[in-house]
């Protein structure tokens, strides 16, 4: 198979440099140093609002109230509509 370097393609060799070149960026942000950090941490057993049961209570109360608004429509119009058919039929005498 004879390479034909018309044909031939940067893409392939352009995204191999690139890949390279990206990774030593990220790479050569490392640092190498050692460093000591002291942290000092309190821990508090304070919850949030939404993971208090009363929230959730509220919640549930609230969304069945949306639900029964919804499933009764929102047609507050009384006004219908009665057709009556009357049929005569012609007696042969």
């Amino acid at each position: 198979m004879k390479l034909n370097l018309q044909n031939f393609s940067f893409k392939g060799l352009y995204l191999l440099l690139s890949t390279l070149f990206i990774n030593a960026a990220i790479f050569a942000q490392d640092s190498t140093m050692t460093a000591t950090t002291t942290t000092t941490s309190q821990s508090t057993t304070e919850k949030t609002w939404y993971m208090q049961p009363w929230a959730w209570v509220v919640g549930a109360v609230i969304l069945v109230l949306i639900i029964v608004a919804i499933s009764k429509g929102g047609s507050s119009s009384t006004d219908k509509v009665t057709v009556t058919k009357s049929v005569t039929r012609d007696t042969d005498v």
